[in-house]
């Protein structure tokens, strides 16, 4: 009765041996993080910019379709409010809109547009977001 927890206990023992074995042969084989350089096919890691995925007019272009759904938002929620659409005043009387616009990219690539809270809306609507689809695929 003994006998079978003392033979686990040597497989166990072993099977961890081993592991750490393999584990050590593999850190040896690979070279380190530095060395190690990325495929010519895969781009560096430096984000890409929204004159990258907009295209050169990417201001005007960001404006108008930014209104437009403000615009939109509006009409679906009488109590929402957009001061460029309430004011009639340029989007960019409120926001800049340019290499400094601070913006994600979704799962699909087209980026979203965000605003911090209280820029063109009341405060109590927190952080605004506008996805943005992209002008070619």
């Amino acid at each position: 009765m003994l006998a079978a927890p003392l033979v686990l206990s040597l497989c166990a023992l072993l099977l961890s041996g081993c592991a750490a074995s393999a584990s050590d042969q593999q850190e040896e084989s690979a070279p380190p993080a530095a060395e190690q350089t990325p495929p010519a096919d895969q781009e560096t890691s430096e984000e890409p910019t929204l004159e990258d995925l907009l295209g050169e007019d990417y201001v005007s272009y960001l404006t108008e379709t930014i209104t437009m759904q403000m615009g939109s938002r509006m009409e679906k929620d009488p109590d929402g409010r957009y001061y460029p659409i309430e004011d009639n005043a340029p989007l960019t009387d409120y926001v800049a809109i340019d290499e400094t616009t601070a913006f994600e990219v979704d799962e699909e690539g087209n980026p979203v547009i965000l605003f911090p809270t209280g820029t063109v809306t009341d405060e109590a609507n927190g952080e605004q977001s506008f996805r943005i689809p992209k002008l070619y695929q």
